[in-house]
């Protein structure tokens, strides 16, 4: 995968790219979204959604590349688990962004502890 066509979304930046956030748009530019099967889950998870939302969310994770768990992101996962102070789902998304060699967007500061990886921090709204 060539890191420089692809950039990796934690949830909360999907959240705001959905919701047209500007400072996510021009961070992507043209590198396109993926996203770990953790945010996929993630996302669908918001209690109160409407139908409108939920088809909306839907629609928009059918154009998105989305990295399953393999061996290797398992691997990954328990050491960075063990090594920081990081809940396994943030781990597990730490871990996929570092088997694919990808940048992680994200707005929650608690992934600066996961210095293995390429974090672009959004500032808080």
């Amino acid at each position: 995968m060539n890191k420089e066509e692809y950039i990796l979304l934690d949830t909360n930046a999907l959240i705001r790219l959905l919701e047209g956030d500007m400072a996510v748009k021009i961070i992507l530019g043209d590198k396109t979204p993926c996203i770990s099967i953790i945010t996929e889950m993630e996302i669908q998870c918001k209690k109160n959604m409407t139908a409108s939302e939920r088809k909306l969310i839907k629609a928009l994770l059918e154009q998105l590349l989305i990295f399953d768990l393999n061996e290797q992101v398992k691997t990954l996962a328990i050491k960075t688990r063990l090594s920081t102070s990081l809940k396994l789902m943030d781990a597990i998304i730490v871990a996929t962004a570092q088997w694919l060699n990808l940048p992680l967007i994200s707005s929650e500061t608690k992934f600066k502890s996961a210095s293995m990886i390429d974090l672009i921090l959004l500032s808080n709204r």
